[in-house]
């Protein structure tokens, strides 16, 4: 048989479950805990010469979907707290009253509401006293409420008070961790799931309750002079805290027993998430992202569901707070959204620490990058699960300080663990970002053309492109070397010769913003080409592409000048030429003048390389208007032209 304890227990949670219906409006009641606790700490200390708080976080604490704001949820349930009632029946009575104003909150937000309240009144009162030996001002206004300035009058009362509120807010604090647990994705055993969420009702219930019995000894607080009620006062105070104590005891082992079976579960199912089937990537997401309240995801200030995410591709962007350099990161964003089959693709960024817990500075960083960036984002990142992330670090293969971007499928399946390479390669024609599209991009790019080297990062190499223009991409660490090469080029242009010649140096003296940017975008992609295609190398099968792209990567500076790579946009054919020879070719050009007119840049560079003939000879064309420049058969040169009259 149950002892009248327990029946008494039953019957209470019974009428708290009658009163309560929460309607899916959420407060962050960790962080509203954690204010309550500051200011009743403050002004529950007795050591008056301790400095105020500077920092106020009230107005970032987050209230989703209510119909009511923060302040006034409190200021209306200190208003109830504050009416008199005495006897046991009276208070529990106004408890009860208390839980139906609160029915619509979760059960860890009305016990957080009422120690708010608390907080406001006794924060209130004690603030003054705690100030007043040093202002006057606030002595007055001591004076004026009828408050003791000399806090050894009610010293005993005020210490027991400073217990229970300690073991209240220990008691709240389990209650809100009992609350974040995320029971939905994982099943644990009934019994004891249903046996500690009874206890979580019946604390909710204490806790309430005895700071409604807090709030109704303000009498013997204002009349320390009468010594026998405010020992009385005292000896209820902790009377209630032992009570609530060793409730905290048993219950903070079966919170804490309910979240190491999740965790080890949660972590077992996000190993199984490629071997488990998925009708769609909701279940995966809430896996990742509901882990504590409910995670909120954001793109700017917009609040996005997990539930817009169906049906998407979604690539997970995981990084420290402070992304990748910004100019790299918007053009990985255009690189994506620019292109048409893009409609179907989503980035979600998941910012890690590089510590197990969150600095003010990542969090001023990510808010700021978050709130100026397109992609979807976490709302509150550091509010994810500690398992979460331990699985993201040791199972992926992400690294702190690192950027990866992992794939994952409509069926919420992960097909590429990391796509940051073909992101930066090809952007939006990499969709859907799986391996065998890597494989399949690669036998269509099977030479380093200048369209897989600039495509999407030079703003005018698509213009070109169409134009048919040349272009030669040149490289130096010798400064002197590029100038040669530019003065030269600038004689060939005025010769006739089109062409757009584009330092890619890694260290230009004179590299504009948007030159600079080229540059940083140009050597990323190289890097991504070499680190896609060593995944896919075979030592037995040399790969022209892997070949040229390290050479450019480890070029030899110390040396040679420099190097350039010359050719169209518009077809897959480049040549490279290294340091000296490019700049003895581009002067042979020139010397030739005008008897070269008519000649492409990359013909002329290639005529340039071959020796002349030693022997003179003729060659008799007929005239014409305009007419194309003749080269001699053996060494491919241009001859000299004369006019001959018959």
């Amino acid at each position: 048989m149950k002892s009248i304890s327990s029946l008494n227990e039953d019957i209470i949670v019974e009428q708290l479950l009658r009163t309560h219906d929460s309607d899916g409006r959420w407060i962050d009641s960790k962080a509203l805990l954690q204010e309550v606790e500051a200011i009743l700490s403050f002004v529950l200390e007795s050591d008056v010469s301790q400095p105020l708080p500077t920092e106020n976080c009230m107005t970032n604490i987050e209230v989703f979907d209510s119909k009511e704001t923060l302040p006034y949820a409190i200021s209306r349930i200190s208003v109830q707290m504050l009416c008199p009632c005495t006897g046991e029946n009276e208070i529990h009575t106004r408890t009860m009253v208390l839980f139906d104003l609160l029915k619509e909150y979760r059960w860890d937000a009305k016990a957080v509401l009422v120690l708010g309240a608390l907080a406001a009144t006794y924060g209130g009162l004690l603030l003054p006293i705690h100030l007043g030996s040093n202002d006057p001002v606030a002595a007055s206004i001591a004076t004026l409420n009828q408050l003791p300035m000399e806090r050894t009058k009610f010293r005993p009362w005020l210490n027991s008070l400073s217990l229970l509120i300690k073991v209240l807010v220990d008691v709240t604090k389990c209650i809100t961790e009992f609350e974040r647990l995320p029971f939905k994705q994982a099943k644990l055993d009934s019994n004891l799931v249903g046996e500690t969420m009874s206890k979580i009702r019946l604390a909710t219930y204490w806790v309430v309750k005895s700071a409604l019995a807090c709030l109704q000894q303000i009498p013997y607080f204002k009349q320390p002079q009468q010594a026998t009620e405010s020992r009385r006062a005292a000896g209820e105070l902790s009377s209630l805290g032992y009570q609530l104590r060793s409730m905290h005891t048993g219950l903070s082992k079966q919170v804490e027993e309910c979240s190491t079976q999740i965790e080890e579960k949660i972590y077992q199912r996000l190993r199984n998430i490629n071997t488990e089937t998925h009708q769609d990537n909701q279940e995966v997401l809430q896996l990742l992202f509901s882990l504590q309240d409910d995670l909120r995801l954001q793109q700017y200030s917009r609040q996005v569901a997990i539930t817009d995410l169906k049906e998407k591709v979604i690539l997970l962007l995981l990084s420290k707070p402070e992304l990748l350099p910004t100019e790299p990161f918007h053009f990985l964003l255009q690189q994506l959204y620019d292109h048409p089959s893009n409609t179907n693709t989503e980035i979600l960024w998941i910012p890690i620490p590089t510590s197990q817990k969150w600095t003010e500075e990542e969090k001023q960083t990510f808010n700021f990058s978050s709130n100026s960036l397109p992609c979807i984002s976490v709302k509150r990142p550091w509010l994810m699960s500690s398992t979460v992330l331990n699985f993201l670090r040791t199972e992926w293969p992400y690294r702190d300080g690192e950027t990866m971007v992992a794939v994952m499928d409509t069926n919420g399946k992960v097909v590429n663990m990391n796509a940051m390479d073909m992101v930066l390669i090809w952007g939006g024609k990499a969709y859907p970002f799986t391996a065998s599209k890597e494989d399949e991009l690669w036998e269509e790019d099977h030479t380093l053309s200048l369209q897989l080297m600039l495509d999407g990062i030079h703003p005018e190499f698509n213009t070109w492109v169409k134009q048919g223009r040349e272009i030669c991409l040149l490289g130096s660490d010798d400064s002197n070397w590029v100038d040669e090469i530019k003065s030269l080029a600038r004689k060939l242009q005025n010769l006739g010769f089109e062409f757009e010649l584009i330092d890619l140096s890694k260290r230009t003296v004179d590299s504009t913003e948007e030159s600079s940017s080229i540059q940083e975008l140009f050597w990323l992609r190289l890097e991504s080409i070499k680190r896609s295609k060593l995944k896919r190398i075979e030592s037995s099968n040399p790969d022209r592409v892997f070949e040229e792209v390290t050479e450019l990567l480890e070029f030899d500076y110390g040396e040679h000048k420099g190097w350039a790579v010359v050719g169209n946009g518009s077809t897959a054919e480049t040549e490279k030429i290294v340091g000296k020879k490019l700049t003895e070719r581009m002067r042979r050009i020139v010397r030739w003048g005008e008897h070269a007119a008519g000649m492409s840049f990359a013909e002329a560079i290639r005529i340039a390389e071959e020796e002349p003939c030693e022997e003179s000879h003729t060659v008799v064309v007929p005239f014409e208007e305009g007419s194309r420049v003749v080269t001699c058969e053996k060494c491919r040169r241009p001859m000299k032209k004369f006019v001959a009259y018959q």
